[in-house]
């Protein structure tokens, strides 16, 4: 099994056959595109917003809330993150159909 990224061509170096990817309509693509984007700004963003508030009070007022920062990220990965995860697979499967690429 191989990789290949969107619009290249990939040659199997089993059994020779050549696999364009291109034969992907674009717009299929590009709504899979934004829901992996998506998935990424909601499980990322959050808690560097976090950060950016709860470290510079930590340095500034104290420890307490550097602690409560790693608290929240942690509820955060434990919690959200898995129905985060669940939601955004769940749209990937609803959004896009199986494309049947056939080789050059």
């Amino acid at each position: 099994m191989g990789y290949a990224r969107y619009g290249d061509r990939w040659t199997c170096p089993d059994c020779g056959k050549t696999w364009d990817t291109s034969q992907i309509p674009t717009e299929d693509y590009g709504q899979l595109v934004k829901s992996v984007r998506r998935y990424r700004l909601l499980a990322l963003g959050p808690p560097l917003v976090l950060a950016a508030i709860f470290i510079p009070l930590a340095i500034v007022s104290g420890f307490q809330y550097g602690l409560l920062f790693f608290v929240l990220v942690f509820a955060y990965a434990v919690f959200v993150i898995p129905k985060l995860r669940e939601r955004a697979t769940e749209s990937v499967r609803e959004s896009t159909t199986s494309w049947n690429l056939s080789p050059e």
